[in-house]
């Protein structure tokens, strides 16, 4: 069983308290083993980065849309299936964090946050990647590891400002040659998958190394 920390009710109040007093950018709330956020944390209206990692989280409170300032959320290691539809009203959000919880398909709300530039959704069960990938079109890094994905839609080489791609261990047989269409792309993992061959053009990317396929 995982070791939480200690929850102190009235330590984690005081905490939100001087919060919103003092107008703080950054809360860690992080391996408590939450099942429920306290509602109070919904009222620190300057944040910017809230780590709620390391929880026991289903889904997230609407309330998170209260947020308008954050940029970095993250919801690594929970429980997570699906996320509140009213996520799209964090247009500052930069960066997203979702690794090893519980979704077996992306949510949808996730492709209307078109302020992304970060997205991890890797250790997950995801085995489609949609067509709405495209729509993130401010995406710099896109972390994929660790699911079940066996294809990559073409829509996903539309995104030209893409420099780091994450895709090892999935069901990966193959790579489209539209992978080339990256040109912005420095990194991609491909290892752990059954690709049978890769596109040549991967071969001019820097970062590209025997590690990197097998």
């Amino acid at each position: 069983m995982y070791n939480y920390n200690i929850i102190n009710p009235n330590e984690i109040q005081k905490q939100i308290k001087y919060a919103k007093e003092e107008y703080w950018g950054c809360f860690d709330l992080s391996n408590y083993g939450f099942a429920e956020i306290p509602k109070e944390i919904f009222e620190i209206d300057s944040l910017c980065e809230l780590d709620l990692s390391y929880n026991r989280l289903q889904n997230l409170s609407k309330d998170i849309s209260n947020l308008t300032n954050l940029s970095y959320l993250i919801l690594d290691n929970n429980k997570i299936e699906t996320l509140p539809e009213n996520l799209t009203q964090l247009v500052n959000l930069y960066e997203l964090y979702l690794e090893e919880n519980e979704l077996v398909s992306i949510p949808s709300v996730i492709f209307k946050i078109t302020s992304l530039t970060g997205l991890v959704l890797s250790f997950n069960k995801i085995n489609n990647l949609p067509a709405s990938i495209s729509q993130l079109k401010n995406l710099v890094s896109l972390d994929l590891r660790g699911n079940q994905l066996t294809e990559l839609p073409e829509q996903l080489f539309e995104l030209n400002n893409l420099k780091y791609l994450f895709l090892e261990d999935n069901q990966l047989q193959q790579i489209p040659s539209s992978v080339c269409k990256l040109t912005n792309l420095e990194k991609i993992t491909l290892f752990d998958n059954p690709i049978q061959e890769i596109p040549d053009c991967i071969s001019r990317i820097t970062d590209l190394d025997e590690a990197s396929l097998n």
